[in-house]
């Protein structure tokens, strides 16, 4: 596998201009889609959001979103199977990307969400791809694969490290260090919490932020 191309997509926050305010919390469910060439014609931008099977990517939505339950959680790993689709306060549509490296899961279906993926990141417009990762283990060799395919996409996107209260603050440090020295020691990902809320607010404002520079 050749080595990811880290794409520097974000400096300091305080570079950034006060962002136009979305409505987090008015966010609704429009629909799933099964096969990315039914995919509906939506005039908002659009962000994906990715990430390993088990990495706590419903949860992370529902603290985006502000709303507990809108995206649906899971015991078991791989339940996100489609892509599904939410419109946020009528200015943006994220949509959740099924979670990809489930070791259970059939060969022929693991396969089937790499095409689903792929297919719908290579026929539509992108604003920025979210790759959510568990801080307490790093990027894994599919996380990386992602990575590459992204980069050689031309696709903008920002890691995000999920369950950041499941480590202690030096622990937490040492583990974001080697996570940005994996992919490519250009940017460490941001630390969020879906349980304490922590790094919501700052993933919201980059997320803002980064629409408006593109519009």
């Amino acid at each position: 596998m050749l080595a990811p191309r880290l794409l520097v997509i974000f400096g300091d926050m305080n570079e950034y201009p006060q962002p136009t305010s979305i409505h987090w919390p008015s966010t609704k469910f429009i629909q799933s889609v099964a096969n990315p060439k039914e995919f509906p014609e939506i005039d908002l931008p659009q962000i994906a959001v990715a990430g390993h099977s088990n990495v706590g990517k419903s949860s992370l939505m529902n603290a985006l979103f502000g709303r507990n339950g809108l995206v649906k959680t899971s015991k078991n790993p791989g339940c996100t199977r489609l892509l599904n689709l939410f419109d946020v306060d009528g200015q943006l549509l994220v949509v959740d990307l099924p979670g990809y490296g489930y070791a259970r899961a059939p060969k022929k279906e693991q396969h089937r969400w790499i095409s689903m993926i792929e297919g719908y990141m290579s026929d539509t417009d992108i604003k920025l791809v979210l790759l959510l990762l568990d801080i307490r283990h790093g990027p894994k060799d599919s996380d990386m694969q992602l990575i590459e395919w992204l980069n050689e996409a031309g696709l903008r996107w920002i890691p995000v490290a999920t369950k950041s209260d499941k480590l202690s603050g030096n622990h937490r440090s040492r583990r974001l260090q080697e996570m940005r020295e994996a992919m490519g020691g250009l940017r460490g990902p941001m630390p969020t919490s879906s349980f304490k809320g922590t790094g919501i607010d700052q993933l919201r404002t980059v997320i803002q932020a980064e629409l408006e520079s593109r519009e």
